[in-house]
């Protein structure tokens, strides 16, 4: 969920929504963003066992006598019950405006919740928007978005410990350590601010929808690159033309995306040495990959987003593997939206533009298809691709793990 964010390629994949403007559609009622679901406790203090998968924090919440499993997204403002999952006691409640991670703008239906239990608290009268899957995936349910921290309960994201830990005190964390900073809400969602080259500073979302550590919008990165010329470039690995970014809305504009390795990002007093990302035509964004590196807690009374580092350090050495491929869907095709020219994808055959048809002999039919494959880290796989002029090749490729 999503400047913004919202899913992108398979691999880096965040999901949600980002804005929420009221509006009336077709005599629909208007909404609002709204805070006023009704806590079951107060004065309290819960632990919450989570699931860290695939870069990601899933959290059980029970809705209706059923239990379902939510996506822990910051970089949504609002909760969210995908529009195929079966949910009784559901209230229509209106539309709000949305925009996802390539900062388009849709229109959403919005439900009043039934009871939502989270551990021993129960919300109700929780608003969700009612939104689609852009991409496909078992055991998900819905989306926790940043809304209950707006409600005023402070979150303890420990991925270490497999917990969430959940008070509505406002001192609870006050005794605890780690890197302090402020957070500004900007559509109901967290931004920080970030160092990642020079003296140059951007703010950015903190988005735990996303599993990257760290993307700049290319805007923003040419705007430091000329104030900060010469540290910027030490930085480039390459560039190439192509798009990655998928959201709500659809998939980012076709544009240059640099690639690069970030010499140290500074959050706050704390530093990440080597981080290999790329550039996107959508917002900037911290997201879940930094909670492999340390505790994260939110205080909403104090805007304070606070980072605390597993083990006595001030720095942490990430040399992550840079993107070497995306996958995109495009007329609901898988197609290879942006290959670096110094991956192995690209010396072995994939160019941005290819559509897969075929792999090891048998059709691939949707992008959802591709996505659930059921692929073999390290086993070597047969594309059938066709190029922008119809033309066929195979090309051999031995997904890395």
């Amino acid at each position: 969920m999503m400047n913004r964010r919202a899913i992108r390629p398979w691999r880096t994949i965040a999901v949600g929504l980002f804005a929420t403007v009221a509006t009336t559609v077709a005599g629909s009622p208007a909404n609002r963003y709204c805070l006023d679901f009704t806590l079951s406790k107060h004065n309290f203090a819960d632990t919450i066992a989570i699931e860290w998968e695939m870069g990601q924090v899933y959290v059980p919440v029970e809705m209706g006598g059923r239990r379902m499993r939510f996506l822990l997204d910051t970089g949504a403002g609002q909760t969210v019950i995908f529009d195929d999952v079966a949910a009784e006691g559901l209230k229509r409640a209106g539309h709000l405006i949305a925009y996802d991670a390539n900062n388009r703008r849709d229109t959403v239906p919005t439900v009043v919740l039934p009871p939502l239990s989270l551990g021993t608290l129960t919300l109700t009268g929780c608003h969700a928007l009612r939104q689609r899957r852009t991409v496909k995936r078992e055991r998900l349910d819905g989306i926790l978005g940043f809304d209950i921290v707006n409600r005023g309960l402070n979150l303890k994201i420990d991925v270490a410990a497999n917990r969430l830990i959940v008070s509505d005190r406002k001192h609870f964390f006050d005794g605890e350590g780690g890197c302090k900073l402020r957070y500004k809400l900007n559509y109901h969602v967290p931004y920080v601010k970030v160092r990642p080259f020079g003296k140059y500073q951007e703010t950015v979302l903190f988005d735990t929808g996303s599993r990257r550590l760290y993307t700049i919008n290319k805007q923003r990165f040419d705007k430091g690159a000329r104030k900060e010329a010469k540290v910027a470039e030490r930085q480039v690995e390459g560039r190439s033309f192509g798009r990655h970014s998928i959201g709500h809305g659809g998939v980012e504009p076709l544009g240059e995306v640099v690639f690069l390795c970030i010499e140290r990002l500074r959050v706050g007093t704390f530093a990440f040495d080597s981080v290999h990302t790329i550039t996107t035509q959508g917002g900037s964004h911290v997201g879940a990959a930094i909670l492999r590196y340390g505790a994260v807690v939110f205080n909403p009374h104090r805007r304070q987003f606070c980072f605390q580092p597993y083990g006595d350090r001030q720095h942490a050495m990430v040399d992550n593997r840079q993107t070497e491929m995306a996958i995109i869907p495009e007329r609901g095709m898988p197609v290879v939206g942006l290959v670096w020219e110094r991956g192995t994808p690209y010396r072995q055959g994939f160019r941005e533009g290819d559509i897969i048809v075929k792999i090891d002999g048998k059709p691939v039919h949707s992008f959802d298809q591709y996505v659930r494959w059921g692929f073999e880290a390290g086993r070597k796989y047969a594309f059938t691709v066709r190029d922008r002029k119809g033309f066929q090749r195979v090309v051999k490729w031995a997904r890395r793990p």
